[in-house]
């Protein structure tokens, strides 16, 4: 019996070093601030950076929540009234983050929708859920186009649960 028990607290340990948790009082802050989940918002960010706030993406996405400059440019003029702070800085990137997640449940009316715009998109996202190839409804996607995309909205769902197990 001893063993069993052994063995859960050793995957409990190994499952929160690869879901790690860190800027945990930033995430809850700007999260309850959108009325967002907070184990959403860890998984958008364990997705996008593996919570490594220095991150660049090849195509310029930068911070915990991989942010383009232009759309943190969006965001800080949008919703702040103020020119883009610097979203290298963690606590930056994830207020405009969050912010931007948001806006883009809001607009699209479905999470999955907005996670798939978070990843390839508002223009994409837009022309599929026009194409009854992947929209019968214009507000969910039935079928996303792109692997990655699709990937990402798998992985995202699969880290929340997981977040929200652990945390």
């Amino acid at each position: 019996m001893l063993g069993g028990a052994i063995v859960v607290v050793s995957v409990f340990f190994a499952l929160k070093a690869a879901y790690p948790l860190k800027f945990y009082d930033e995430i809850e802050e700007y999260a309850d601030q959108c009325g967002l989940r907070v184990a959403l918002v860890c998984a958008v960010i364990d997705t996008e950076s593996g919570f490594v706030g220095t991150k660049v993406s090849p195509k310029g996405a930068v911070g915990l929540m991989q942010l383009m400059p232009s759309t943190a440019k969006f965001v800080a003029e949008r919703f702040y009234a103020e020119e883009t702070g610097d979203v290298s800085d963690p606590e930056t990137n994830i207020r405009y983050g969050t912010r931007y997640l948001k806006y883009l449940i809001e607009k699209f009316g479905s999470e999955d929708t907005a996670l798939a715009a978070y990843n390839a998109g508002e223009g994409i996202t837009k022309k599929w859920l026009a194409d009854a190839k992947y929209s019968a409804d214009g507000v969910t996607l039935s079928e996303i186009p792109y692997q990655e995309t699709r990937r990402y909205v798998r992985r995202v769902r699969r880290a929340e649960k997981i977040y929200n197990i652990l945390y």
